[in-house]
């Protein structure tokens, strides 16, 4: 492996990354995608501008083959667990070193318990039937192993306790549910009983006992085709009562800020075509109007094996306070965790800008200004209020998407610098946040 990129990350100083060989990195596509991914260019200059102008670092080089499957922020955001399709590492931001986990490719999303302790699901071992559990200790080098009866163990979340974690998995019948393991008794049972649907996504607030499920959908089927974000539905519930306190449409996955007020939601975006993506400020209107309608006279012509139109996976914030809902239209990217080392940052994994596609990567930005803003009926750059599918005109999967509709332009136009690290926040800043 290479260090390929450095940058500062909040107030710990520099963060080394890597990106590994395309060897290493190659994923199981089907053969249309492997032919856009092939013939797809890679400008880092231009990542570099839009990132600039979202205010968005990436971490690992903008043009390298970042294949991760996993990726998961440490308590104290020093820690970076990241997963390879052949291993898993570790990073250590203050000290600048990678070390390689010890353990066979995990099959699922990891939790941190602590900065010291991390809970990845593994597969069965050699001739053997059962998935396992394993709390790993990174300071003292030692595993504890948990055979589950389960399969396909994933969604794994902190339990609030150090010994104890939340995972999905598949059941006897095929459904996912939900379950606690318990690394001290080595018992692993059924969470939450007032939860008797199938679920297909999972988060868990500890500080807050909030459950939040998605309903089972496959957002993407092996030929390439999506799901329709109007079956997507996301609920969140107390956990010890199962009280339903919030209940979401066009939405299949949730994550709760630890201090309640924001909920982030992933869905599916507006259908795009993969086919000559321009950014906002590209084009004129007029321009862009006369080369949409060559692009669909284009595709009319094509055979059906070609994807003519993708939905990018988008991010929402529901505010608690104002009960608005807003749509980031100016990033794309899933995979989204609040970044608990500094309020109302947050990570993701990284899928495009501006309606453009761009390579993979893991995103960290700052929300709290643009929260803010919003809260007051402000809307900033790259932001939209969320509309109800009814007042948007959604269009189908495979119809021409309508029109972009580019928010106004900053009154400072960026430079096309990389993405600057965010500095230390002041003491008067950190507690406005709080």
């Amino acid at each position: 492996m290479r260090t390929l990129r450095r940058l500062a990350v909040s107030s710990f100083g520099l963060l080394a990354l890597v990106a590994c060989d395309r060897d290493a990195l190659y994923e199981q596509n089907t053969f249309s995608q492997n032919v856009y991914e092939a013939y797809d260019e890679c400008d880092d200059a231009e990542i570099r501008f839009l990132s600039a102008k979202h205010n968005i670092q990436t971490a690992f080089d903008n043009c390298g083959s970042n294949g991760f499957a996993h990726f998961a922020w440490a308590p104290d955001g020093v820690q970076l667990y990241f997963q390879l399709p052949a291993a898993a590492h570790i990073m250590n931001a203050q000290e600048k070193t990678i070390g390689t986990m010890p353990l066979t490719s995990p099959v699922g999303a990891v939790a941190w318990l602590s900065r010291e302790l991390l809970v990845l699901p593994l597969a069965p071992e050699k001739d053997a039937k059962e998935h396992r559990l394993v709390l790993f200790d990174r300071v003292q080098a030692t595993m504890n192993t948990i055979k589950i009866p389960m399969t396909e163990p994933d969604d794994l979340m902190p339990a609030g306790k150090l010994d104890q974690v939340y995972f999905t998995a598949l059941d006897e019948n095929g459904e996912r549910r939900a379950y606690l393991a318990n690394f001290t008794t080595s018992e692993v049972t059924r969470a939450f009983p007032w939860l008797t649907e199938p679920i297909g996504s999972f988060t868990y607030d500890a500080a807050q006992d909030l459950v939040t499920w998605g309903a089972p959908v496959v957002l993407k089927d092996k030929d390439g085709k999506q799901a329709d974000p109007k079956t997507f539905s996301v609920k969140i519930a107390k956990g010890a009562t199962g009280e339903l306190v919030h209940s979401f449409e066009d939405a299949h996955r949730a994550v709760v800020h630890a201090k309640g007020r924001y909920i982030a939601l992933e869905s599916l975006g507006e259908p795009i075509s993969p086919f000559d993506q321009r950014a906002w400020d590209e084009l004129s209107p007029e321009a862009r109007e006369r080369e949409q309608r060559r692009t669909e006279e284009w595709l009319a012509k094509q055979p059906d094996w070609v994807i003519k139109y993708v939905r990018p996976p988008v991010i929402d914030i529901y505010d608690n306070e104002t009960k608005e809902r807003y749509r980031f239209v100016g990033f794309y990217g899933d995979k989204f965790q609040w970044y608990a080392a500094v309020d109302f940052y947050a990570s993701f994994v990284l899928w495009g800008m501006e309606g453009k596609q761009l390579n993979k990567n893991v995103a960290l930005t700052d929300l709290f200004e643009r929260l803010r803003m919003a809260a007051k009926g402000e809307i900033g750059y790259g932001v939209a209020r969320w509309l109800p599918f009814d007042q948007r005109g959604d269009t189908k999967t495979g119809e021409a998407p309508a029109a972009q509709e580019v928010p106004a332009v900053p009154a400072t136009a960026p430079t096309a610098e990389p993405t600057p690290a965010p500095a230390a926040p002041a003491a008067e800043a950190v507690e406005e946040k709080k």
